[in-house]
């Protein structure tokens, strides 16, 4: 934090000249009462009060207030009318054409459009250094609260609010994992280009837009800008209220941030209000759909990939569940096609679903977010459930009923009926079990349920086929060494299959952006 004026700056911990610590005691002043500078009071107001606290002002602080205009959407400053005059602070750009005179020391001299100029020049040098910067003026005490002018321009107050640590990584993450990041402030331009650009929102090609220029643009107009601006700067709450509605009307599904009462309207406007729980008020938190306790915006990230991840997991138990029957059905169709009778009896089938729905697809579904990999996530969400699951299911289902019936009908061509429904049999089954086995592989580790629930499975269908009593109740028989090979290679040839379909390895494979809307490829969208 730091106090300057038209030509001199120095640190509030330092601060020795007089010149300057009239700046400070100033903006304490033309800020809410310090019995006020509590959870009421903005983190900017109680920053300043402390300081001049700090700078051993305390006792010029206890002025009699005879009247307060504070800060609000409309009004983009704090005045307060003291016996002896009346203390403002607020944006540069609204004091500053308030302003007719420029105090140097203990002499005031005329300000005309250079020294505005000057001292405009001076407050974006400030924010081009990250800082939040306040105006600081002083007028006669006859001057209207509401709107003053003819003010005497004192200086400014530059405020650091340094992003944790944590902040770029997380923008980094979120950008992997296909959400698309929108800083709104109503800092100056230049300082929300600075924050922006050391959190890696803003690119050197990243537009920024101000409050002003929104209101003039129509909402087609608006619409275009939006996605070309990362940034928004002096936003007001109707200002975010717009970018919202925007935002949604080019398909965007909206997560917004905020803290203060001002903060409401847009909080329930977006598809996820996000309230922060530690600095956020009452108003806010009862406006937003989720709070985050920690105010951490890491742990906003970390909500993205539980959402993205539950979306994931359904669809692969879900594409498991019924490209599994698919394939059963496949295969019975196509032995029926070929010529042969029906590979799997009633009895066979019940048992097959038993065996490879039930553990197996839970499993799946119950896997822990990949928290690496961020990118395979970028796609997932409700979307994912039409196009993609219709997809993996065909995937899974010609993966399942291919190998099976191939060795089904190499087994009739050397062997018996039963034993070639014994095959196709423990060929269908290992074909699920496989491809879940494939699925449970999770940033370079098989996940240990899966593991478990795949073994259990596949123990199942060995007593099944090796219990003489279960055999012959399902009408099976013992399999042949040749048996068990065909098994085996079906179920990794399922597998390979798999994940041919996957890849597009395959001609016969959907292309993946076949499976979402042409819109999705540029605006990426949020889970609920």
């Amino acid at each position: 934090r730091l106090v300057a004026d038209s030509e001199h700056e120095a640190l509030l911990a330092t601060l020795a000249d007089d010149g300057l610590r009239q700046v400070l005691l100033t903006a304490a002043l033309a800020s809410p009462h310090p019995d006020a500078a509590g959870a009421s009071a903005h983190r900017t107001d109680v920053a300043i009060v402390q300081a001049a606290r700090d700078a051993g002002l305390f006792q010029a602080l206890s002025h009699e207030r005879r009247g307060e205009a504070p800060f609000d959407p409309g009004r983009p400053f704090h005045a307060t009318a003291l016996a002896d005059r009346v203390c403002v602070k607020g944006a540069p750009e609204e004091i500053c054409l308030r302003c007719t005179r420029l105090r140097r020391g203990d002499c005031d001299s005329p300000l005309d459009e250079a020294g505005r100029q000057a001292l405009l020049d001076r407050a974006r040098g400030l924010a081009d250094r990250g800082l939040r910067v306040l105006m600081v003026a002083d007028g006669s005490p006859d001057v209207p609260l509401e709107d003053p002018g003819n003010l005497v321009a004192l200086g400014f107050i530059s405020i650091s609010d340094p992003l944790r640590p944590s902040v770029p990584a997380a923008v980094q993450r979120c950008r992997e994992a296909g959400v698309r990041l929108v800083m709104i402030t109503g800092d100056h331009p230049a300082t929300a280009r600075a924050i922006a650009r050391e959190a890696g929102i803003l690119d050197e090609d990243g537009e920024i837009l101000t409050g002003g220029e929104l209101a003039e643009l129509p909402d087609d107009e608006l619409d275009r800008r939006l996605e070309r601006a990362p940034v928004i700067a002096r936003a007001t709450p109707l200002d975010k209220l717009r970018i919202i509605e925007g935002l949604r009307r080019r398909g965007h599904v909206v997560a917004m941030t905020g803290d203060g009462v001002n903060d409401a309207p847009a909080l329930r406007l977006a598809d996820v209000g996000v309230a922060m729980g530690r600095g956020g008020t009452e108003v806010a938190r009862q406006a937003a759909a989720v709070v985050l306790t920690d105010d951490d915006f890491s742990t906003l990230v970390e909500t993205f990939v539980e959402g993205r991840s539950f979306w994931r997991n359904m669809r692969r138990a879900l594409s498991l569940l019924l490209g599994g029957n698919v394939g059963e059905l496949e295969l019975i169709v196509g032995a029926t096609v070929l010529g042969f009778t029906s590979p799997l009896n009633t009895r066979q089938i019940l048992v097959v679903n038993l065996i490879t729905d039930a553990l197996p697809a839970l499993s799946i579904a119950m896997q822990q977010p990949e928290h690496r990999n961020l990118a395979a996530l970028a796609r997932e969400g409700i979307s994912a459930l039409d196009a993609t699951l219709r997809r993996d299911v065909m995937r899974r289902g010609a993966a399942t009923s291919l190998p099976a019936l191939a060795a089904y009908i190499i087994t009739r061509r050397t062997g018996g009926r039963e034993e070639a429904g014994s095959t196709a049999f423990g060929a269908i089954v290992m074909n699920q079990l496989a491809q879940t086995l494939d699925a449970g592989w999770s940033e370079g580790n098989l996940n240990r349920s899966v593991l478990g629930a795949v073994g259990g499975s596949a123990g199942m269908l060995l007593a099944t086929l090796s219990v003489r009593p279960l055999r012959d109740m399902l009408g099976l028989t013992a399999l042949t060494p040749l048996g068990w090979g065909l098994i085996g290679t079906a179920s990794l040839t399922a597998v390979a299959i798999s994940r041919g379909f996957s890849s597009g390895n395959f001609p016969l494979s959907f292309s993946p952006d076949l499976a979402h809307d042409p819109k999705e490829k540029t605006d990426p969208r949020l889970p609920p």
